[in-house]
């Protein structure tokens, strides 16, 4: 891997950066919608602290790599799992559903982070000691208990979807993830990741916002502000790049893949506080009056 990228890697890497990365320029639209947008101070206000969370996410990744990476880790299956499961109905009420919640964001959200790297655990070190250095060993030794975690709340969530009224819904998301475990285990580390990622999660979120956006904001306002935050994030990547390359010591190949998950994660910090905090609440307040 640190030699050079195979014509798969590099494809999915650019599919991540070109599909999958700009998921989160639809936050410009959320921002508007949120009511940041009614002057410009408060939209400038909201770029520069969008921009400050990545940017402190990235030095905080640059100064512990190894807890960056965690953290990333840990921040992909609860963002992931939280938003493919939105789609689905809850089926038990109190703390059970509470249990089958977390156990449905563990599943989902585990896939890439959990299931393939117990399906590849040689190539995915290659990735974490570029991203992370040596130190990065520790992770893949969680691996291996996290997996039972997972399979466990795997079985919890096919108990929940074995009867009642969300049982149609329920075999459908089984169908998806077997197919996904699958496609996991067959493809590439890289590739598998990109699948996901550009495929069902990034897919789902441009639905789902483009659906409730588009009631309430003008498509233009819709694309443009897209477009800003996807030519930042850009800009951000190039800057991130040459940087390794030129002063970091780094091949082409490894700033291309430090690049890609250092941004990514970095976004995903003000992205998360946007959507599953601010976001999501007040589109679920909206729905019960």
């Amino acid at each position: 891997m640190t030699e050079m990228l195979s014509v798969m890697d590099l494809f999915a890497l650019t599919a991540v950066m070109v599909i999958g990365l700009p998921h989160g320029a639809f936050d410009g639209a959320i921002a508007f919608f949120l009511g940041y947008g009614r002057s410009r101070a408060r939209m400038t206000g909201f770029l520069v602290m969008y921009l400050f969370l990545a940017g402190l996410y990235a030095l905080f990744w640059s100064m512990l790599p190894v807890f960056g990476l965690a953290a990333f880790l840990a921040m992909t299956v609860l963002h992931f799992g939280s938003g493919d499961i939105q789609h689905l109905a809850p089926v038990w009420t109190g703390r059970a559903g509470q249990l089958l919640k977390t156990c449905q964001i563990i599943v989902h959200g585990g896939l890439v982070t959990i299931v393939l790297p117990y399906f590849h655990p040689d190539e995915v070190m290659q990735l974490f000691m570029i991203l992370a250095g040596p130190g990065a060993a520790v992770l893949m030794d969680a691996v291996y208990p996290a997996l039972l975690v997972w399979l466990a709340a795997a079985a919890v969530y096919l108990l929940a979807g074995l009867g009642g009224p969300a049982k149609r819904a329920y075999s459908m998301a089984a169908a998806e993830l077997a197919g996904l475990v699958l496609v996991i285990w067959t493809l590439p580390p890289l590739a598998g990741f990109a699948l996901y990622f550009c495929v069902v999660h990034s897919r789902r979120h441009f639905a789902s916002i483009w659906t409730t956006m588009q009631s309430r904001i003008s498509r233009r306002l819709i694309i443009i502000s897209g477009a800003v935050l996807t030519g930042l994030s850009w800009a951000m990547g190039a800057g991130l790049y040459f940087s390794q390359t030129l002063g970091g010591g780094f091949t082409a190949d490894e700033a291309f893949v430090r690049t890609v998950f250092i941004l990514l994660a970095a976004l995903t910090v003000p992205h998360m506080v946007l959507v599953d905090t601010l976001y999501r609440p007040k589109t679920k307040k909206m729905a019960q009056i």
